[in-house]
């Protein structure tokens, strides 16, 4: 970071510290040596905290090592006040020293990048398991916490809730159109306000069952650490405002099912709350799960647009973060859609298109997708790219063993269910009997949306597959086959896949949330 950029607070700390490495968040500073942080924060007001006063500064980095050692094993040290010692010299003393303040700082151990779970995923070195271990054991710190007290300000916690809600719409709605679309705002607005209004009990049942700790409130892959003995800790806690502490359990895991997703990880965020569930394995955490993580990414857009306001394309970051603002939106958008627990079925018949515009919309949009023809040889014990040259309705492809097929897709789709994620089934549903061995196990509603394409685009694009590695079985000789025994759903929405992928899930959208 250009030393112009930052505050001379932060430039005197890194002289006396000798730390080189700053990094910047929208209302602090953390200044980074090879064993210490030391953190500054800046003297900002946001409505949801205020820092302007040099006592708040000083109140709250107390508070904010006071709350984390709730968390972590000798990682918060001591509050340090930055003081002048002559004309030319400063030092860091401990905050009780009487020398008069310059600036606040709060000294912590320097955790080493490999011991953060964050980079551990990019490393590749989290498996399935771990994050099942990770989730019980965070489940497992908010269980041993005592309940949160009673919000002064407000009559019940639905009313804290609520007005969180409100107030993070209230704070966006001079980023519409620049940095958030309408449509999405006004869908996200009325689902989640709508929501809060038809499940008032339930938020206010949690809080006299006692879910609702004076929690931590930031639960991000970047705020999880690994001890040496390999359970984790957990770092920067929220210390500024008590509403957004103030947590039911299952919000604090939604946070990190959300960040997971945002990083195209949903099988690890997966993994992790069926951990956590494991321990708060209750039916109104499921109920409450995508309400918190539309609010939750919904946030994290908000928190973004703060830190892009004001700023333009001369600054390094900015096309990277309005993007970020573009894809959380998206999250929040997908989550609120999915409180309606539905699941989308994309069908249609080989060589239009489903499988291209299901792998499409699971990049956009965080759900889960299970395709017909990787299912189908898994269960066979086949390697999902080894073609196979059947007869119709032959081999793996029997009526029998398709009725095996479908009623599996259900069941993957139900445990799915019951972690809150909305999946996508990718599939042909040729067969009346093969959508009733489906529904046996899928209890969520269904959306069914077809693809087709002209004769002779789909034979085009069987031939081109036949030199293509692929896990598709379709081909030219069977298309017709397929064709002229075809018993397919009602579709509640069609999609004729000539021309761009990304107008089709765009379609696809606008048709879910009109």
């Amino acid at each position: 970071m250009n030393s112009k950029d930052l505050s001379s607070s932060v430039i005197i700390l890194k002289n006396i510290t000798g730390a080189k490495i700053v990094k910047e968040t929208h209302i602090s500073y953390a200044v980074i040596g090879d064993e210490y942080v030391y953190k500054i924060k800046k003297p900002v007001d946001f409505g949801f905290l205020d820092y302007r006063l040099a006592k708040s500064r000083k109140m709250y980095s107390i508070l904010e090592k006071d709350l984390n050692d709730r968390f972590s094993k000798d990682i918060y040290l001591e509050v340090l006040k930055i003081v002048r010692q002559n004309e030319k010299d400063f030092a860091l003393v401990p905050v009780e020293s009487s020398l008069t303040a310059i600036e606040y700082v709060l000294k912590m151990k320097r955790i080493k990048d490999e011991d953060f779970l964050q980079k551990r995923i990019e490393d590749g070195l989290i498996t399935f398991d771990d994050m099942y271990r990770i989730g019980s054991q965070v489940a497992l710190l908010f269980k041993n916490l005592e309940p949160a007290p009673k919000d002064e300000e407000f009559d019940t916690h639905f009313d804290v809730i609520k007005f969180n809600a409100v107030e993070n719409f209230n704070q966006t709605e001079k980023y519409i159109s620049s940095l958030i679309d309408k449509e999405s705002y006004d869908y996200i607005m009325v689902k989640t306000l709508g929501f809060l209004e038809e499940n008032k009990d339930i938020f206010v049942k949690r809080a006299e069952d006692g879910y609702i700790k004076n929690g931590h409130g930031d639960l991000r892959l970047e705020h999880i650490y690994f001890n040496d003995d390999e359970t984790v800790g957990l770092i920067d806690c929220i210390e500024f405002n008590k509403r957004f502490r103030f947590n039911d359990v299952i919000s604090e895991a939604s946070f990190l099912s959300m960040e997971l997703d945002s990083m195209d990880r949903t099988d690890l965020a997966d993994s992790f709350l069926s951990g956590f569930l494991s321990v708060f394995d209750d039916e109104l955490s499921l109920k409450l799960i995508n309400y918190y993580r539309c609010y939750l990414a919904y946030v994290r857009a908000k928190v973004t647009c703060f830190l892009v306001d004001g700023k333009d394309k001369s600054w390094e970051l900015y096309d990277g973060k309005v993007n970020e603002i573009k894809k959380l939106i998206d999250m929040s958008l997908f989550y609120a859609k999915s409180m309606e627990q539905n699941n989308l079925v994309f069908f249609g018949l080989m060589g239009t298109g489903k499988s291209k515009n299901a792998n499409a919309f699971v990049k956009r949009f965080p759900a889960a997708l299970f395709t017909s023809d990787a299912v189908r040889k898994e269960m066979a014990g086949i390697e999902i790219t080894t073609r196979q040259y059947l007869n119709w309705d032959t081999g793996i492809y029997s009526f029998e063993n398709s009725l095996k097929l479908y009623n599996e897709l259900g069941r993957l789709v139900e445990e799915k269910h019951k972690i809150g994620r909305m999946s996508i089934v990718d599939a042909s549903y040729t067969k009346k009997e093969y959508l009733e061995e489906y529904t046996k196990h899928n209890t969520g509603n269904i959306t069914f949306i077809e693809f087709d394409a002209p004769k002779d685009i789909i034979m085009a694009r069987l031939k081109k597959r036949e030199k293509l590695t692929t896990i598709t079985d379709g081909r030219i000789e069977i298309a017709e086959k397929q064709r002229k025994t075809s018993n397919k759903p009602k579709a509640d929405l069609t999609i004729i896949t000539t021309g761009n992928v990304d107008d089709n899930i765009e379609e696809i959208k606008k048709f879910l949330i009109k």
